[in-house]
């Protein structure tokens, strides 16, 4: 629109100025309220009784702007759970590519027990069915411990640790396969358990 079809004043002008500046922060501010909102929810509803109208009128939003940032409440939900400072993925710089696959281990045996474990369960059975939903989850949770486990495996072929025949992504499955089925049907992962598998897991690699 031009100047003359606004007709705009110095002061209008003025007073509009600071309106511009301040509606990406709202954006900002109304994106933490919905994943807030959706982590709160959680405490004591499933993902699959969740809905984008109770995250909306818990955060004080409209629907729309809760689809302006997701496709749909399980993608929500994803970045919702896994924003959380529980699931970053920072390691200490290990002494070995065996020390740094059973820290790894370690800290997914942590981050998917409990309650996290279970709704992380939930929106992997969600996701099945919501491709935008699975891509998140890939793309903030799994794609970054894969990446880790790739770069060990393959630090160990080149320093004699492991076999030098080894399929890096054939061994990433058999890390990652037991975790998550171990998710999926309910067992927890507890410190025990974590350290039988990494064990027998390592031993695998060699």
């Amino acid at each position: 629109m031009n100047q003359s079809a606004r007709h705009l004043s110095e002061n209008d002008m003025e007073n509009d100025e600071p309106q511009k500046k301040s509606g990406r922060p709202r954006s900002e501010a109304s994106k933490r309220a919905i994943l807030e909102a959706t982590r709160r929810l959680l405490t004591h509803t499933s993902v699959q009784k969740l809905s984008i109208e109770a995250i909306a009128k818990k955060a004080g939003v409209g629907k729309t702007t809760i689809y302006r940032w997701w496709p749909n409440k399980t993608s929500v939900v994803v970045d919702a759970i896994f924003s959380q400072p529980a699931f970053n993925n920072i390691l200490p710089s290990p002494n070995s590519a065996s020390d740094g696959i059973r820290a790894q281990i370690e800290r997914l045996g942590r981050q998917l027990s409990g309650k996290n474990g279970r709704t992380v369960a939930e929106i992997l059975g969600e996701a099945q069915a919501e491709p935008d939903a699975l891509r998140i989850f890939i793309d903030t949770f799994l794609q970054d411990r894969y990446n880790t486990l790739s770069s060990l495996i393959e630090a160990g072929k080149r320093n004699g640790e492991f076999a030098v025949d080894l399929d890096t992504e054939t061994a990433i499955d058999v890390i990652l396969g037991p975790i998550f089925f171990r998710l999926i049907s309910g067992q927890e992962m507890d410190d025990v358990v974590t350290h039988q598998m990494t064990q027998l897991l390592l031993k695998t690699l060699r």
